[in-house]
């Protein structure tokens, strides 16, 4: 039996017995003090859900009857907004003043709800006089972007100071702290300030604005949007692309809107024996029948190089601001009617050709007087 007891020792049983069987007791003891308190709390919750649900769908119903078309989706938002903030503050009122060590955060609590609404209308006030403001300065998208996004940074910066405020917590002595700790991310986040002045630098330069169709390196789209960060595009495909500010800062940036109307140019191969007034005649008439080609200036027919086993004509010709969205189909379908035209008017598109010479072939003796007795195909009469 002494052996036992000093396996169970040895173990470390006992210790762990006794740990266990403490912990439970505190867990006991702080249930059957606080559980009244705890179940309280949670029907609180659940009866404030169940009111402002209600709430909410009078309030949203009443918008829905009232308020125009065009406004709701902001009166919505707000509205929801509004809700949900009252909703936790209420929520944590309550709870806060169920529990004796928390109830000294009550009012704290009350003013970040004030604050927060503050803040809420306070940015939406500044949203408003910033369009105006830009608009009246003549500014574009792009700059008025950048001015937003710097207002929005302060403005959350200032909000988060003042709720810490309410908690007596001075932000001020820890961003102090943080001054060293600063230099290490910001060597370890080069890249992201790279593109941070990068986005300045776009958005100041203005290469592009919101909207423009552009071309950078092997991305090619509109530009939906310009961040401090990133450059957003919607390519054809419909597709979202974000490219890194420092490199669109760092490339070539071609772009097809700046100048209004577009012109293209399709290249397209006939044979030597064509006439180029008679090409030109045909392909002239397949340009002005497109309907998204335009008539000013008018389309031209020009010879660009005389190779090897074709003469190399480029039909130019532009397209309106509107349709350099849908540029490439309008070629692929200049491309397509041009064939089909010098077809029907008796051309020929020439192609690679391969004359194979034969000498002192003797294994095909025994083929070639079948293969010359065949009869020679018919020639297309010259014109």
């Amino acid at each position: 039996m002494a052996n036992e007891v000093d396996t169970f020792r040895l173990l470390g049983v006992d210790t762990i017995s006794s740990t266990v069987g403490k912990a439970w007791a505190d867990v006991a003891r702080t249930a059957a003090q606080y559980g009244p308190t705890l179940l309280l709390a949670l029907a609180l919750v659940a009866l404030y859900s169940v009111v402002f649900w209600g709430i909410s769908r009078l309030l949203h119903g009443a918008v829905r009857r009232v308020v125009p078309p065009e406004a709701r989706p902001i009166t919505h938002r707000s509205l929801r907004l509004v809700l949900r903030l009252t909703l936790l503050m209420l929520v944590l009122v309550s709870v806060t003043a169920l529990f004796s060590p928390l109830a000294k955060y009550g009012p704290a609590i009350f003013r970040v709800y004030a604050l927060l609404l503050l803040l809420y209308v306070g940015w939406n006030v500044l949203d408003f006089l910033l369009h105006r403001q830009t608009v009246r300065w003549g500014l574009d998208a792009s700059l008025e972007l950048l001015l937003k996004n710097v207002v929005r940074v302060v403005w959350a910066m200032s909000g988060i100071y003042l709720v810490f405020e309410q908690f007596n917590v001075n932000l001020l002595p820890i961003l102090g702290g943080l001054g060293v700790l600063g230099l290490a991310v910001g060597f370890a986040a080069q890249d992201i300030l790279a593109n941070l002045i990068s986005g300045v630098t776009l958005l100041l330069d203005r290469p592009f604005r919101i909207g423009d169709w552009i071309r950078v390196e092997d991305q090619e789209g509109q530009v939906s949007g310009l961040t401090l960060r990133t450059t957003r595009i919607r390519t054809r495909d419909n597709e979202f692309v974000s490219i890194p500010n420092k490199d669109v800062a760092g490339a070539v940036v071609v772009n097809l809107s700046a100048g209004g109307p577009l012109r293209l140019n399709v290249m397209i191969g006939v044979e030597y024996r064509e006439r180029v007034d008679d090409v030109r005649r045909v392909l002239l008439e397949v340009m002005a029948a497109h309907p998204k080609v335009e008539k000013q200036p008018a389309p031209l027919l020009l010879v660009q190089e005389l190779n090897a086993s074709s003469v190399d004509v480029i039909m130019r010709f532009w397209v309106s601001e509107a349709n350099i969205a849908s540029y490439p189909v309008i070629s692929m379908q200049v491309t397509e009617a041009a064939k089909e035209a010098l077809q029907a008017s008796g051309m020929d598109i020439p192609f690679p050709h391969l004359q194979l010479h034969i000498d002192g072939a003797k294994g095909l003796e025994a083929i070639l007087p079948a293969a010359l007795d065949r009869p020679a195909l018919p020639r297309r009469e010259e014109h």
